[in-house]
């Protein structure tokens, strides 16, 4: 579970970017954050993952302050998997050797065990295993980087933007993926997005940012249902 309370944060001397944000993430659902540009999804997402320590606040997981604690230790002892919207590949690195490195802190035999069953679930992934993923298309890197995060099986997933690029095909596909990872592993999923009605058809609950602030939050289906939310970010650019 991930729990923010009153976080305030920003950048070096600058203003705050979050101005008392509060949201709960439970374990089986996921958690969309909807808004426009500069609202402060990104920068939420990383003061929960680590990069950026808040100003304000507090940040726990499964019950335990971890406010100030940084990104390594979340990965490693709160088992958080994190997919970054950018340079989220190692190009020059095979399929295989991408997904293995997510799980570079594994026993050997449970690292094996996981890699097996990550491309029995992804078979797109299996027929390329041994090939460099700069050779992937735009959504089967965004898959990789998933099976990357996943091999560790993580109990908190944080995704930044998993649609962008995308076609709509391939981002049918990667919310499917994220869904699938609901029902199979039940970890608590937190994601930013930008494409506002897919990523509420899968999401459980959604917190609407606006000038750091939650503007709205509620079921991701009543806020589906809002005229008021069909007007703000889903008639135009959801961003």
């Amino acid at each position: 579970m991930i729990e923010v309370t009153n976080v305030r944060a920003g950048y070096g001397d600058g203003p705050d970017i979050l101005n008392g944000i509060s949201l709960k993430a439970e374990p089986g659902r996921i958690v969309t954050i909807l808004g426009p540009n500069g609202c402060g999804k990104s920068t939420l997402l990383k003061c929960i993952a680590g990069f950026v320590r808040p100003r304000a606040g507090n940040i726990r997981m499964s019950g335990e302050a971890v406010t100030d604690v940084p990104t390594y230790s979340k990965v490693r002892h709160h088992r958080v998997g994190f997919v970054p919207q950018t340079d989220n590949v190692f190009a020059t690195m095979t399929v295989a050797e991408n997904i293995l490195l997510g799980g570079r802190l594994m026993e050997r035999r449970d690292r094996e065990r996981r890699f097996d069953a990550l491309l029995d679930q992804y078979p797109s992934l299996a027929s390329k295993k041994n090939r460099r993923a700069s050779a992937l298309s735009g959504g089967e890197r965004q898959l990789l980087s998933l099976a990357r995060a996943l091999i560790s099986e993580p109990s908190i997933l944080l995704l930044d933007e998993p649609s962008a690029g995308l076609s709509p095909r391939m981002m049918h596909d990667v919310f499917e993926a994220i869904s699938d990872v609901r029902r199979r592993d039940g970890p608590s999923i937190l994601m930013v997005e930008q494409n506002a009605f897919e990523a509420l058809h899968v999401s459980d609950t959604a917190y609407v940012l606006s000038l750091g602030s939650v503007a709205m939050e509620g079921a991701a289906s009543d806020l589906l249902a809002d005229p008021a939310m069909r007007s703000l970010y889903l008639g135009g650019d959801s961003h």
